[in-house]
């Protein structure tokens, strides 16, 4: 089994653009139009058309939330289940969502709390067999959420399941890309068309194979030792924001968020 890292990532069909909202119309949200077109065609253009979407940090809904909703509603099947941990933007997202795509809302179902609680708890009241098809992880700003987010997950994904993760080139996502680029049960590629770059990998095998594995554990356990990855875990948040307020703008930007 041959490990990818995208080069050979087939690249689908061309991006359609979702139509430019009016600014009634428009619905707060992260992704820029790129990432959430690229997003709209993993889902329209699947081979085979997910059934059962996950998402990880709706925010205000406008990002991806919405444009899977929509897609899921022309493909006229499908239904998306959406976490989000903060309480008062759970309630904006529901309601902007209910205001602006009224038509796809039987396809959505919130769930509140943190993924790492919920997850589990959601996997567990799927009926014996279900598949995960599509996931899009774009949760909380510590790196090792998404990889606990991935691993929950991935024994879920069918072969052909795809997943995507928003901010891969900044700290969010920068243990996720070089971990999941050693398994050779996936196949990844990094949309470099924004600032936080948008991973979009496919499951290629149901498991990886034993060399694999070792491999992205070694490289998650090198990533874990970073300096300001310990200081992240071991110090208390009131220390960290003292420390970060003491260090120029630039510095303390990139070593919270990975922003240049």
């Amino acid at each position: 089994m041959s490990q990818s890292t995208g080069e050979n990532l087939p690249s689908g069909p061309a991006i359609v653009t979702p139509k430019t909202e009016s600014s009634q119309d428009a619905v707060e949200g992260q992704l820029n139009s790129t990432e959430r077109a690229l997003l709209a065609d993993a889902i329209l253009f699947a081979s085979a058309r997910p059934q059962v979407v996950l998402e990880v940090g709706t925010w205000l809904g406008g990002g991806s939330t919405l444009h899977i909703l929509r897609a899921l509603e022309k493909n006229g099947q499908g239904h998306l289940w959406g976490i989000e941990a903060d309480k008062s933007i759970y309630e904006r997202m529901l309601t902007n969502l209910r205001e602006r795509a009224p038509e796809a809302m039987h396809r959505f179902t919130p769930l509140f709390g943190f993924s790492q609680q919920v997850i589990p708890r959601w996997i567990a009241e799927q009926p014996p067999g279900f598949k995960i098809d599509f996931a899009f992880l774009d949760g909380g700003n510590r790196p090792l959420e998404q990889i606990t987010e991935f691993q929950l997950i991935d024994p879920h994904m069918p072969v052909g399941g795809q997943l995507m993760a928003h901010d891969a080139k900044l700290r969010k996502g920068k243990w996720l890309v070089p971990y999941l680029s050693r398994l050779d049960h996936w196949q990844v590629k990094l949309h470099d068309v924004s600032e936080e770059g948008l991973l979009h990998a496919r499951k290629i095998a149901e498991r990886p194979s034993t060399a694999s594995r070792k491999a992205a554990a070694g490289v998650l356990f090198r990533l874990k030792w970073e300096p300001a990855e310990l200081a992240a875990v071991l110090l208390p948040a009131r220390l960290r924001g003292f420390i970060l307020g003491l260090m120029p703008r630039k510095l303390s930007v990139r070593l919270s968020d990975g922003r240049r």
